[in-house]
């Protein structure tokens, strides 16, 4: 393992455990929405020594104070801008990986970007610099919109976890104020559709195991999923004129 590498283990190593996994469960959904966008080839090109930077936004969280991330009312202002220098450590922490070896280059050039720019803001209100719109860098900008889904649906000092439909709703409402709206469109409306076609055969399978007269068919369904069930239905309903048909009381 190289010293850049390992480096980057041991801060990651710092972080709580739910940090850990909040960065890996970002990177993950960002993953997602560049599938959605089709540039799913976009990380191929960024990674090193089998890293990704999508992994790290918050890795600059392992030079905040401990006491913070157990803190359970809301911070001061003093604690508040302790918390927010997150990104800038999360920047040094790239820069140095790019001193060390220049040819990380591009894996610590976006790494750093999404560390240092995830909480601007589409409409320039966010943090550190204040940029708006395409000026955030694009990966930032995807990274804004994982990072905000994946901590809705947990509990924070000040909010309960939201569930996943509240987590696009609030996602959809925010477009084009605190995120990229075509990202958001993208996302929300591609997560939809999954999910509706995954509910639909979810229902297929729960119908499977239905008596026909209770079938519901959904709008949409696979054909061929469609065809095996009429078969079922078929046999299942020649079988039960056969019983009717065996088992009547003599007269």
């Amino acid at each position: 393992m190289s010293e850049e590498v390992k480096m980057l283990t041991g801060l990651m190593e710092l972080l709580p455990k739910r940090i850990i996994f909040h960065n890996l469960e970002t990177a993950q959904y960002m993953r997602i929405i560049l599938r959605m966008m089709g540039k799913s080839d976009l990380e191929r090109s960024l990674i090193w020594k089998g890293c990704s930077p999508f992994d790290y936004h918050d890795i600059g969280k392992a030079y905040i104070p401990e006491d913070l991330f157990t803190y359970t009312e809301r911070f001061n202002i003093t604690q508040e801008h302790v918390m927010m220098a997150h990104v800038h450590h999360g920047q040094q922490i790239f820069r140095e990986i790019r001193k060390m070896n220049p040819l990380a280059g591009g894996f610590a050039e976006a790494g750093e970007m999404i560390a240092l720019y995830h909480h601007e803001c589409y409409d320039g209100s966010g943090y550190p610099e204040g940029l708006s719109g395409e000026a955030i860098p694009f990966l930032a900008r995807v990274c804004a919109v994982a990072n905000a889904f994946t901590g809705m649906q947990r509990d924070s000092v000040l909010l309960p976890s939201r569930s996943f439909e509240e987590s696009l709703s609030v996602l959809e409402a925010h477009a084009g104020t605190w995120f990229d709206p075509e990202i958001v469109d993208v996302f929300v409306g591609e997560t939809l559709k999954e999910l509706k076609t995954e509910r639909e055969l979810r229902r297929l399978r729960e119908i499977k195991s239905q008596k026909p007269a209770e079938v519901f068919i959904p709008d949409s369904i696979d054909e061929s999923e469609l065809d095996a069930l009429f078969k079922q239905n078929i046999q299942s309903n020649s079988k039960r004129q056969s019983i009717k048909k065996t088992s009547r009381k003599p007269g």
